[in-house]
Protein backbone atom coordinates (compact mmCIF):
# COMPACT_ATOMS: atom_id res chain seq x y z
CA UNK A 1 0.00 0.00 0.00
CA UNK A 2 1.22 3.48 -0.82
CA UNK A 3 1.36 6.20 1.79
CA UNK A 4 -1.09 8.27 -0.27
CA UNK A 5 -3.60 5.43 0.04
CA UNK A 6 -3.11 5.26 3.80
CA UNK A 7 -3.50 8.96 4.62
CA UNK A 8 -7.07 10.12 5.29
CA UNK A 9 -8.42 6.56 5.65
CA UNK A 10 -10.88 6.24 8.50
CA UNK A 11 -9.90 4.08 11.47
CA UNK A 12 -12.71 2.35 13.33
CA UNK A 13 -12.79 0.42 16.59
CA UNK A 14 -13.62 -3.28 16.61
CA UNK A 15 -17.23 -2.33 17.39
CA UNK A 16 -17.42 -0.02 14.34
CA UNK A 17 -17.15 3.38 16.07
CA UNK A 18 -14.85 5.87 14.34
CA UNK A 19 -11.61 7.08 15.96
CA UNK A 20 -10.85 9.54 13.18
CA UNK A 21 -8.69 9.46 10.08
CA UNK A 22 -5.03 8.67 9.48
CA UNK A 23 -3.36 12.09 9.49
CA UNK A 24 0.32 11.16 9.71
CA UNK A 25 2.63 8.18 10.10
CA UNK A 26 5.52 7.41 12.43
CA UNK A 27 8.59 6.01 10.68
CA UNK A 28 11.47 4.06 12.17
CA UNK A 29 14.77 3.36 10.46
CA UNK A 30 15.28 -0.31 11.21
CA UNK A 31 14.64 -2.00 7.89
CA UNK A 32 17.19 -3.82 5.75
CA UNK A 33 20.41 -2.03 4.81
CA UNK A 34 19.94 -0.24 1.51
CA UNK A 35 21.99 -1.45 -1.44
CA UNK A 36 25.46 0.08 -1.51
CA UNK A 37 24.83 2.12 1.60
CA UNK A 38 25.20 2.13 5.31
CA UNK A 39 21.70 3.27 6.22
CA UNK A 40 18.74 1.08 7.05
CA UNK A 41 15.48 1.47 5.17
CA UNK A 42 12.53 3.27 6.75
CA UNK A 43 9.33 1.47 7.64
CA UNK A 44 5.96 2.66 8.92
CA UNK A 45 5.74 1.82 12.62
CA UNK A 46 2.44 3.49 13.51
CA UNK A 47 -0.27 5.72 12.16
CA UNK A 48 -1.37 8.94 13.85
CA UNK A 49 -5.16 9.05 13.99
CA UNK A 50 -7.10 12.22 14.75
CA UNK A 51 -10.42 13.86 14.00
CA UNK A 52 -8.64 17.09 13.04
CA UNK A 53 -5.61 17.52 10.82
CA UNK A 54 -4.06 20.95 11.13
CA UNK A 55 -2.09 20.43 14.37
CA UNK A 56 -0.93 16.96 13.36
CA UNK A 57 0.33 17.90 9.90
CA UNK A 58 2.03 21.05 11.15
CA UNK A 59 3.99 19.04 13.73
CA UNK A 60 2.44 20.44 16.89
CA UNK A 61 1.82 16.99 18.38
CA UNK A 62 5.45 15.91 18.23
CA UNK A 63 6.42 18.12 21.15
CA UNK A 64 9.35 19.65 19.29
CA UNK A 65 7.55 22.71 17.93
CA UNK A 66 8.04 25.46 20.48
CA UNK A 67 6.23 28.48 19.10
CA UNK A 68 4.24 30.50 18.57
CA UNK A 69 2.76 29.69 21.95
CA UNK A 70 -0.82 30.55 20.97
CA UNK A 71 -0.77 28.06 18.08
CA UNK A 72 0.92 25.40 20.23
CA UNK A 73 -1.77 25.70 22.92
CA UNK A 74 -4.65 25.90 20.44
CA UNK A 75 -3.56 22.91 18.35
CA UNK A 76 -2.69 20.96 21.49
CA UNK A 77 -6.25 21.32 22.74
CA UNK A 78 -7.83 20.60 19.37
CA UNK A 79 -5.74 17.48 18.82
CA UNK A 80 -5.67 16.00 22.32
CA UNK A 81 -7.73 13.04 21.05
CA UNK A 82 -5.00 12.01 18.60
CA UNK A 83 -3.67 8.46 18.92
CA UNK A 84 -0.54 6.72 17.68
CA UNK A 85 -1.67 3.24 16.67
CA UNK A 86 0.82 0.51 15.85
CA UNK A 87 0.35 -1.21 12.50
CA UNK A 88 0.25 -4.51 14.40
CA UNK A 89 -3.00 -3.35 16.02
CA UNK A 90 -4.76 -2.68 12.71
CA UNK A 91 -6.63 -5.01 10.38
CA UNK A 92 -6.23 -4.06 6.72
CA UNK A 93 -9.64 -4.70 5.16
CA UNK A 94 -10.41 -4.27 1.47
CA UNK A 95 -13.03 -1.67 2.38
CA UNK A 96 -12.50 2.05 3.04
CA UNK A 97 -11.68 1.57 6.76
CA UNK A 98 -8.80 0.35 8.87
CA UNK A 99 -10.09 -1.62 11.85
CA UNK A 100 -8.55 -1.98 15.32
CA UNK A 101 -8.05 -5.54 16.53
CA UNK A 102 -9.34 -4.49 19.99
CA UNK A 103 -11.38 -1.52 21.23
CA UNK A 104 -8.47 0.34 22.82
CA UNK A 105 -5.82 2.23 20.82
CA UNK A 106 -2.34 1.83 22.26
CA UNK A 107 -1.67 5.43 23.19
CA UNK A 108 -1.67 9.12 22.50
CA UNK A 109 0.37 10.71 19.78
CA UNK A 110 2.46 12.89 22.05
CA UNK A 111 6.24 12.75 22.35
Amino acid sequence: MRLSELLDREVVRADGRSLGKVRDVRLVQDGPILAGGTQAALRVDAVIVSRGWRGVRLGYLRGQVRGPWLLRVTFGRLERGAHAISLRDLVWDEGPHLRLRSDEPDGHAGP
